[in-house]
């Protein structure tokens, strides 16, 4: 996993140190050097990270019959379309390729105690807000899944309305970073983090985290509270280190809490 910059900061100024007599002074030029080079190899571990996820998900799609090829199925489906059997590959597809007929933009794909295998999928609506499919567009689906699932596979469909996710953060910022820009790189982070299509429908708390602290002006950040609730709940369900959205996406509630606190303010 990338390193933040200031940990990279802080092992380059280490071996700096052992080598040379540097100015302590917060304004000396080599530590603007030093922020720059730390910066630089942020991003290049975090492009790392990238091309190792993105490996893993296209060897996980390979192999037949797993929960990550049905994800990837569940986005391949094409409203109004036949399917057809390819004989090179061995499976049913379709003949063309139609991104506008390609309607499932939430999947998630999770086996359920008995062993079903339940997928739960959402749509986009014209002003780009994911919903749930409607009555005839489920029921293509349904029949979709029913044609390209392994025998003997149980299957059960899922689409209704975003669960409800509600949080209290603390984001501990540096200080040479103004609050407004801090502030509107963290509502990016999160949105973002909501917006992963293809996460499995878990939320997974460390994941949200790293998402606050991968944010530039962002030291480190302190989840106090996470919870989640169905839209057909009433009372919110605490989250520990992950849990399943009935949904598979969901929104946050309108009461979330994010405190910002200047780095200099833990050390007093």
């Amino acid at each position: 996993m990338a390193r933040t910059i200031q940990k990279i900061e802080e092992s380059i100024t280490g071996k700096l140190r052992t080598s040379f007599s540097l100015s302590t002074s917060a304004a000396s030029e080599w530590r603007s050097w030093v922020h720059c080079v730390a910066y630089a190899i942020h991003m290049f571990e975090l492009a790392l990270d990238t091309f190792k996820a993105e490996t893993e998900v296209l060897a996980a799609r390979s192999v037949a019959g797993t929960l990550s090829w049905y994800n990837e199925r569940c986005h391949e489906f094409q409203l109004g379309y036949d399917l057809t059997f390819d004989t090179d590959t061995g499976r049913l597809g379709y003949d063309v390729t139609d991104e506008s007929a390609r309607i499932i933009k939430v999947a998630s794909v999770i086996p359920s105690e008995d062993g079903t295998v339940v997928f739960r999928v959402a749509t986009q609506d014209e002003e780009g807000n994911i919903v749930p499919l409607s009555d005839t567009q489920l029921r293509n689906f349904t029949d979709y899944i029913e044609a390209i699932k392994f025998a003997g596979i149980r299957t059960s469909v899922i689409s209704t309305y975003a669960d409800t996710l509600r949080y209290e953060l603390t984001v501990y910022y540096s200080p040479s970073s103004t609050l407004d820009f801090v502030r509107r790189s963290v509502s990016e982070a999160l949105d973002g983090f909501r917006a992963l299509r293809r996460f499995g429908g878990t939320v997974y708390r460390h994941k949200m985290i790293e998402a606050v602290t991968e944010t530039p002006g962002v030291v480190t950040a302190e989840l106090r509270a996470l919870s989640s609730k169905s839209h057909w709940e009433d009372s919110y369900r605490d989250i520990g280190a992950y849990a399943d959205l009935y949904a598979g996406y969901f929104n946050y509630a309108g009461d979330c809490e994010i405190d910002f606190v200047p780095l200099n303010d833990t050390r007093e």
